[in-house]
């Protein structure tokens, strides 16, 4: 019985210990994964001192600047499963991002972007076909919405094309087991992946957080052709520059990846060959409290599911698995004790006579 119960618990205790080393070298790297149905909305609010209004009221387009504007950002991401990268098992994912900044007095469209990309799903890279035989991801599972120069016809607006372009470093979150150290996040304005350094930890509605700041440094992104009186121009129009710098602040919970929370500190400039500059945005969004506790509800859901499969799963095992397998081996070769000796037989004695 003893035997029988010794090779029960040692196979028990071979079982654990196997599972703590295939949760975190085998189960977590599958399932570490975003998932490929996505459809959510986040939502930035705050200020600016100034930023550039194209309204049309029926007389045809007005261009003025703003001054201290409450403004309103919303961001929606969305799956295109008709992408071919979209497909069960898959380790990549195609998702479409759409951006639009309204001015909160009237409602005013300030600026609209939409970009597509394909990116890992585990460390949320994204990714770059280049010239590989066998990539990924197709060249046009990635691209930029971007307004032609010129309208078809007059008083329309110019219409959109796909731009397709790889948009390396980090798209939509953080990867998974987020460390303390820089990270190249891909920049919207620039197209580029600019370097997020670590500065710290913080916590955000009782989430500990790493900090991460994003330092872009003035950067010319495009020639615009502009109204002159928009750059103090006597033209009625005139080509520009825009400029553009910011500082982009996330707060990231290091288990999932997520950014709790985030802020946009931007300003953009117009700059003739011919006089000053024209400051055509200036100001600072985050999200909003909801987008906030959104984004705690769905690290709730995960994280302790993540740390189960990474850490405590296999602590837990690999502890259990050995006291198992130590009771196990103990009861295996733990002798039987000896029978105690029998006592002597007493000698009965034989009465003389009595066989007579």
């Amino acid at each position: 019985m003893r035997r029988a119960l010794g090779l029960i618990l040692l196979a028990l205790g071979v079982f654990a210990v196997a599972g703590a080393v295939l949760l975190p070298t085998y189960v977590y790297p599958k399932l570490a994964k975003v998932p490929l149905d996505q459809d959510s909305t986040s939502v930035l609010e705050g200020t600016a001192s100034k930023v550039l209004a194209v309204t049309d009221k029926g007389a045809g387009p007005v261009t003025e600047i703003r001054e201290n504007a409450k403004l309103t950002a919303i961001g929606r991401v969305q799956a295109n499963f008709a992408r071919p990268e979209m497909h069960a098992d898959t380790d990549y994912a195609v998702w479409l991002l759409a951006v639009q900044v309204k001015d909160d007095a009237d409602g005013t469209v300030l600026s609209a972007s939409k970009r597509q990309v394909c990116f890992n799903r585990r460390t949320s890279e994204g990714y770059d076909p280049g010239s590989a035989s066998d990539p990924k991801c197709t060249k046009e599972s990635s691209y930029v919405t971007e307004l032609k120069d010129k309208a078809d016809k007059d008083g329309e607006k110019p219409p959109e094309q796909n731009v397709y372009q790889a948009q390396p470093g980090l798209n939509f979150k953080f990867p998974f087991s987020t460390e303390q150290k820089d990270y190249q996040v891909y920049d919207d304005n620039t197209g580029k992946a600019v370097t997020a350094r670590f500065t710290g930890t913080e916590e955000v509605n009782g989430i500990e957080t790493y900090k991460f700041v994003q330092t872009i440094p003035d950067t010319r992104l495009e020639t615009k052709s502009v109204p002159g009186s928009l750059v103090g121009s006597l033209e009625s129009s005139v080509d520009a520059d825009l400029y553009y710098r910011g500082v982009n602040t996330m707060w990231v919970e290091p288990v999932t990846g997520v950014e709790v929370k985030q802020q946009q500190q931007q300003h953009q400039e117009l700059r003739p060959a011919v006089g000053n500059p024209t400051v055509v945005f200036d100001g600072t969004l985050a999200y909003n409290a909801k987008t906030i506790a959104q984004m705690v509800d769905q690290i709730d859901e995960n994280k302790g599911k993540l740390e189960f499969l990474k850490s405590t799963g296999p602590l837990w095992l690999g502890i259990g698995g050995g006291v198992l397998i130590v009771v196990a081996v103990y009861l295996l070769i733990r002798r039987r004790p000896a029978a105690p000796p029998a006592p002597p037989r007493r000698r009965q004695r034989v009465p003389v006579g009595a066989d007579r």
